[in-house]
């Protein structure tokens, strides 16, 4: 129940100006088993509204998310869990929206790949970009994190700062 704003926005009466202002990357992300890296990019940011980016502009955001150059060119089927959560985020990088929401993004990671990843939306968030995260991690999500939110049984039941958890 309640109202949901983006950038002042209401995502029930103006869904798609709300999702100008949004990208998501989900726990599990969906991507075109047959296409490679570089058409799955292309694909979502042309679905996005973006048709002004090139191969270079994609493999370049695919090399600052840290896919391995040899993906670039594989099919998306044949990737790792790891590679496709990459693939996500360098998907929402491109669009450039100012919020991104994700959903269990380092589940099912290893220590490594989660470890990147975090440090990407680091990057993100030095940037200027909010990121809302759910996850049961709550050590990933302290180091990352300016505040967090516990929930029980879909109700907000405590807000906490980085701060008043590490004190």
């Amino acid at each position: 129940e309640g109202t949901a704003l983006i950038e002042g926005i209401d995502v029930v009466k103006e869904p798609l100006r709300s999702k100008e202002f949004v990208s998501f990357v989900s726990e599990n992300v969906m991507l075109y088993g047959n296409y490679t890296a570089i058409q799955n990019l292309d694909y979502f940011t042309k679905l996005a509204g973006i048709r002004n980016r090139t191969k270079a502009d994609y493999a370049n955001v695919l090399e600052s998310v840290g896919l391995q150059k040899d993906a670039f060119d594989a099919r998306s089927k044949t990737y790792s869990k790891g590679m496709r959560q990459k693939l996500g985020l360098a998907i929402a990088f491109l669009k450039d929206a100012p919020n991104v929401l994700l959903d269990e993004p380092t589940s099912g990671l290893d220590p490594k790949s989660g470890q990147e990843f975090l440090n990407l939306l680091v990057g993100m968030r030095d940037k200027g970009k909010s990121i809302l995260m759910s996850t049961h991690d709550i050590f990933r999500a302290k180091l990352i994190a300016d505040r967090i939110g516990f929930m029980r049984k879909g109700k907000l039941v405590m807000s906490k700062t980085r701060a008043e958890l590490e004190g």
